[in-house]
């Protein structure tokens, strides 16, 4: 069975019920690099659910990963997720997503 839990992730909440393009407006702001994520794409072992493609960002020197994730509980919808980068993360995202200039 697929892993779709994102708390497993830890990190901070950003924007709860969010819009994609509300999403997408603050991860070109906030961070220095954007890749376009898809539903399901796998990230440490989470298989990513969204409603359609949205933009993650990284923050290369603060060393997070600012992404989206739609839950299915009630009450949340896509949530904006700040959470540490680990060894390895940036070139997962880097080599396995389409890079937005």
């Amino acid at each position: 069975m697929k892993e779709r839990c994102v708390n497993n992730l830890g990190g901070k909440v950003l924007m709860m019920d969010a819009k994609p393009d509300e999403v997408n407006e603050y991860v070109r702001k906030n961070t220095a690099e954007q890749y376009e994520i898809y539903p399901d794409f796998e990230f440490r072992g989470l298989h990513m659910l969204l409603a359609k493609p949205m933009l993650v960002g990284l923050k290369i020197k603060k060393k997070k990963i600012i992404m989206p994730f739609t839950k299915l509980c009630p009450k949340y919808g896509t949530v904006l997720y700040e959470i540490d980068a680990e060894d390895g993360d940036f070139e997962a995202i880097r080599s396995g997503l389409k890079r937005v200039e």
